[in-house]
């Protein structure tokens, strides 16, 4: 039917600074899908309750019984690992190097802090998850955020439950990176997740100093609006979120994409720099927010540990990796 297609770039309408760090997003992926493959088969053999569900469903063997060894070596291995890291409940040492009187009970308040943060936090949790990720992927990375949860109740007061750090796990499919760079702490990041549109909103409201995130929330539901209505639009791999199938699919699942991009970026059309910068990205299309790094140490707060290093590439290889297939 004439007149039946959409442009999905006039509609969209992109900005320059999301489409480059989404293409950048893209290449980085590509450059490991090779791994991401590898740590798939990986998985299959842990989890697997059968052998239907891995490669050795192609040998013509009568039965699909499975032995778990893998799942073995990986519970041994996180046991020891644990054990290693948390061999106490009174862990957490503080050393101090100043020549003070008060030394000794400056130190004890200071693990007493670090103790009552750690246990409201759930530290210990998301650090067994991240001995998981250690021995399955070969790579952990995590990163440290400072949280105000604070809930307003029925009179207008509010409640805190927790101030303080919080170290949040970063699954090692949702981050991407140069591989190549001389280190990972020098190499640009950008750090995918997936939120609704009401957490959005939200996270808005919670930030009203930001106005100009309201102009671009109403891009996002105009942009949602055309390419539900129209009946077909001109095909466009850009905008489509990984694991959607289609821009259609994925406008209609009321689910947005955030690219979150930290490091350096070097605009080509405004010939313009910006250093040490966090950028956040929403449907590889629009920039939602464009920060200074607030972090001392003049680098992202992002932490990379690997099992085996490998030259000139920083995905790391993994203690089960040379299991696979034996």
């Amino acid at each position: 039917m004439a007149g039946g297609t959409i442009d999905l770039d006039n509609v969209i309408d992109p900005d320059n600074m999301a489409v480059q760090i989404s293409d950048r997003w893209r290449e980085w992926s590509s450059l490991r899908e090779k791994k991401v493959e590898e740590w798939k088969e990986l998985r299959n053999y842990l989890y697997a309750t059968d052998t239907r569900t891995t490669k050795n469903s192609v040998l013509p063997w009568s039965n699909s019984t499975t032995t778990p060894k893998l799942t073995q070596i990986m519970d041994n291995l996180h046991a020891n690992y644990f054990a290693s890291l948390f061999p106490s409940q009174n862990w957490v040492k503080f050393q101090s190097t100043n020549r003070d009187t008060n030394k000794k009970q400056k130190i004890k308040i200071i693990e007493a802090y670090m103790k009552s943060k750690i246990n409201q936090s759930d530290f210990i949790n998301v650090s067994s998850e991240l001995i998981y990720d250690y021995i399955q992927y070969g790579n952990c990375f995590a990163t440290v955020t400072f949280e105000r949860d604070n809930v307003e109740k029925n009179d207008g007061s509010l409640y805190t439950n927790y101030v303080g750090p919080r170290m949040v796990r970063i699954s090692p499919y949702d981050i991407c990176f140069n591989p190549t760079a001389a280190s990972f702490e020098k190499s640009p990041k950008i750090i995918r997740s997936i939120k609704t549109l009401g957490e959005i909103r939200k996270m808005i409201k919670k930030d009203p100093s930001k106005s100009y995130m309201e102009d671009v929330f109403n891009k996002m539901l105009s942009a949602r609006a055309a390419v539900r209505t129209s009946e077909r639009q001109d095909k466009s791999e850009g905008y489509v979120a990984d694991g959607f199938t289609s821009i259609q699919q994925y406008y209609e699942s009321n689910y947005v994409e955030i690219l979150t991009f930290y490091g350096d970026y070097y605009d080509e059309l405004e010939d313009k720099l910006y250093e040490d910068r966090i950028i956040t990205i929403v449907d590889r299309a629009y920039v939602l927010d464009n920060q200074e790094n607030p972090s001392w140490h003049g680098s992202a707060p992002i932490f990379h540990a690997g099992w085996r290093p490998r030259p000139d590439n920083l995905y790391a290889m993994g203690p089960l990796d040379n299991l696979v297939g034996m």
